[in-house]
This record gives C-alpha cells, structure tokens and sequence, in this order.
C-alpha cells in the first residue's frame, strides 16, 4: 500500500519503561522492528522505547515518490514523534538507519539527547563507490533483490556461528517490495552524506566491527562530525555485530545512555574482543 507524504503513518511499537527516557530505534536496509530482537529485553528495562519500521519495511507503508532521500526519512521520524508528543530523545540506527539517524540530528537537534550510530554509512571510498555501482548497474539488472540479500548476508554474517542470523536477515528481507528495496538503495548509492552533515556538539556513541571490510572507515570518519564522540571497535566482527555481541552492545548502550546527563565523552576508542 503506497501512501502520501503527509499521510504516511509509521508503523511502531512504544514498550519499556515509562519513567525511562525515550530511545528510538532505527533499523537497516530489509530490516524492520524484529531486527532490534536481541536488544528489545534488555533496552525496556531502562528506557521508553520507541521502535519504528521505516517507510516500505515491515508494516510501514511504502511512500508514493519516485525517489527516498535521508532528508525525507528523517521528517517521516519528527512526524511520528510529533504524533507521540515525544519532544527529545536518544536515537540508534544501524547500517541505513544510521543515515536516516545523520539527517534527523542535522535537521532537528533540539529533538536529540544522543546519537548512537552502530555500522553506520556515511562517506564512500573508492571500494564502496565500485561495489554500490556494480551492485545498482549490473548485479540488479541481472539478478533479484533476495539473490543479492542472500550474497550480503553470507559477507555481512559469515561463517556456523551466524548462521540463525542469516536466515532471520534473509526471512525478513523476502518481505520487502522489489522497487522499495530500489529506492532505499539508491540513498546508500548517494555515497556522502557526511559532506551534509554538519559539526555537533550533540553526544555521540559510534561502534563499528573491525572486520566491516565495506563501511569501518564511515565510521571513524563520521567521528569528525562530533565534539563530543565515543567510537568503540568490535574487533571480532562485522556490519551486524548487534547480532553476534548483543549482550555486549546492549550493557554499552545501557551504560552510555544512563551516564549521558552526567558524562560528556571525549572522543575515544576502544577495542572489545
């Protein structure tokens, strides 16, 4: 079902603890609600958790224009908090909700206690520039969207110990519309966001998987846009490290959120096994 604009309604889902502040969740490219499955426990012990599935994913309805920019996600995010009368909150994105999270903070830093990015995409090199043009102009012409979610998932998430992992990133990818898929893509084929992005003094988290062969550097990149950075590596993983290090994702999150009042990070980093 395609929607206007100004129609367009997210689907969500509010769970927690209401004395908590609130957290809004952002997930990636095919992801939905169910991709936060390993965090949800743990984040609604101490936060208001807001979890949203993003236009043409999950229950969301896809919107009815040619092209998806960060700008445009980011008002279907300030629309849905409007809605919520939900005035400020933390934000996690991951991978392309990391994007989404970019513009939102850009264009509406009142709304925002803290950023949390995890994989997040945001300056292309001269590897991802290749790949996200063979991918659009050669690998999608001839092949299908759950052929290339199926290649992504095996680099993304390798080897026994991932595979449930795979398969739920698989299963969940199968549900979403070809011609979405396009045009989410086509905003990860923008490359530079960080050129739009400006400095901030907005509290920022960014955690990365040291073995992210394709956006690592994104992230110690995107460190540059914010005073006030805490960058943390993985150094056992890759781009969906929420999967294979929940329990250690979570405590840091937790942990970050619940000192952000009291703590203003200096830009730092550090590696976890």
């Amino acid at each position: 079902m395609k929607k206007t604009i100004n129609e367009s309604i997210l689907n969500y889902e509010i769970t927690g603890n209401k004395d908590g502040p609130w957290l809004i969740l952002l997930h990636g490219l095919s992801g939905s609600t169910k991709s936060w499955k390993a965090q949800i426990d743990s984040f609604n012990k101490h936060f208001s958790v807001l979890n949203l599935d993003l236009n043409g994913h999950g229950k969301s309805p896809s919107l009815d224009t040619k092209l998806y920019s960060g700008s445009l996600m980011a008002n279907q995010v300030r629309m849905i908090m409007d809605k919520l009368n939900i005035d400020k909150a933390h934000f996690l994105g991951i991978s392309l909700g990391a994007i989404v999270e970019q513009y939102f903070a850009a264009l509406f830093p009142e709304r925002v206690i803290s950023l949390i990015y995890a994989s997040p995409l945001t300056k292309s090199n001269l590897f991802t520039t290749i790949y996200n043009n063979f991918v659009d102009k050669i690998f999608l012409k001839i092949s299908s969207k759950d052929t290339y979610c199926r290649l992504i998932s095996k680099l993304m998430l390798p080897g026994k110990k991932h595979k449930k992992s795979r398969e739920f990133f698989i299963r969940e990818s199968k549900k979403m519309d070809d011609l979405e898929f396009a045009k989410w893509w086509k905003i990860v084929l923008q490359g530079n966001h960080y050129d739009y992005i400006p400095h901030s003094e907005i509290p920022a988290l960014i955690l990365a998987g040291r073995k992210d062969f394709c956006f690592y550097n994104d992230a110690v990149k995107l460190c540059e846009k914010y005073e006030n950075c805490k960058f943390i590596t993985f150094k056992d993983s890759g781009h969906i490290f929420i999967f294979d290090k929940a329990q250690e994702f979570n405590d840091i999150v937790i942990k970050y959120i619940n000192e952000i009042d009291n703590i203003k990070p200096s830009i730092t980093q550090i590696n976890i096994v």
